[in-house]
């Protein structure tokens, strides 16, 4: 039972962890906080229903084209909406992501009307056993292409000249521009990754799940995982999702299903609390 439990806590938390550290690549390079990120794993999973169930399409071609319809998503948000903000205050940007929210969920809702959809892929979704303990395919291959991803980011971000590109402008806007650096594209760039990997896990989840647009409170889930970990760290990220999926998991098991948000969201107001910059973030200093 312990050792199901915390396997399905790895794969939940991974896939947790992926639409964290899309929400990351977006806060460091680009100073917004996006609540509308869990209906970007809304959006990734209509997406799927789009291109696999009502097109048909085969399915490489329909995950690539899941990633460029989450990446033009993106791009389109932050050209339309987050660009002409900038330098106002992150109250409004903050309000324009809750407002955006609201409205995708609308658009979604007249689009596929309000019922859930079954999402089916030629993934495997069948169970194996190894040592007593039950798995299942669907779960571990969620976890392998989660974590896959994650590295690939990683690898991105540090070993190429866009990465560091990226990475320059994250941490300093203004000598970023100085040095010749288009900040635009690089924070287009930004979304765009975030909106892919929000997709990427919305994908999973509305195989786990039923696609509908009640998936936003799950993909909601990233925002405590990201505060925990630390809102500039990208391992960070990654760390708190595999917590907070290790948390619901092992809540809903041995206590009870509605503890598991109660557990979570506490950890977050003691972290809010005690160590606000989050597990793995820098405490900023400044001079008086």
């Amino acid at each position: 039972m312990f050792a199901q439990v915390l396997l399905s806590g790895l794969a939940l938390g991974s896939i947790y962890g992926l639409v964290a550290l899309g929400f990351a690549v977006v806060f460091k390079a680009t100073d917004v906080f996006n609540f509308a990120q869990g209906m970007f794993v809304v959006c990734g999973a209509f997406f799927a229903v789009t291109a696999i169930t009502l097109l048909g399409l085969p399915f490489p071609l329909a995950i690539a084209a899941i990633i460029g319809a989450c990446a033009t998503l993106g791009v389109v948000i932050h050209v339309l909406l987050i660009q002409p903000l900038a330098g106002r205050p992150m109250l409004s940007v903050i309000m324009l992501t809750i407002a955006l929210s609201i409205v995708l969920r609308a658009l979604i809702e007249m689009g596929f009307g309000p019922q859930g959809r079954t999402l089916v892929t030629p993934l495997p979704a069948g169970i194996f056993l190894v040592g007593g303990v039950r798995i299942s395919q669907l779960h571990l291959i969620a976890a392998l292409v989660s974590w896959a991803c994650m590295a690939g980011f990683g690898a991105f971000f540090k070993f190429t000249s866009i990465g560091l590109l990226m990475r320059a402008t994250a941490d300093n806007h203004e000598a970023a521009i100085v040095s010749g650096v288009n900040v635009n594209v690089m924070n287009r760039l930004a979304w765009a990754i975030g909106s892919v990997l929000a997709g990427i896990g919305g994908l999973f989840l509305g195989q786990l799940q039923i696609v509908s647009t009640e998936l936003e409170s799950i993909g909601l889930l990233a925002l405590p995982a990201v505060v925990i970990g630390g809102m500039q760290s990208i391992p960070g990220a990654i760390v708190g999702g595999l917590l907070v999926g290790l948390i619901e998991q092992f809540a809903a098991s041995y206590i009870s299903p509605k503890s598991s948000d109660i557990l979570i969201y506490v950890l977050l107001m003691l972290i809010l609390m005690v160590r606000p910059w989050g597990l793995f973030g820098q405490r900023e200093l400044g001079r008086v």
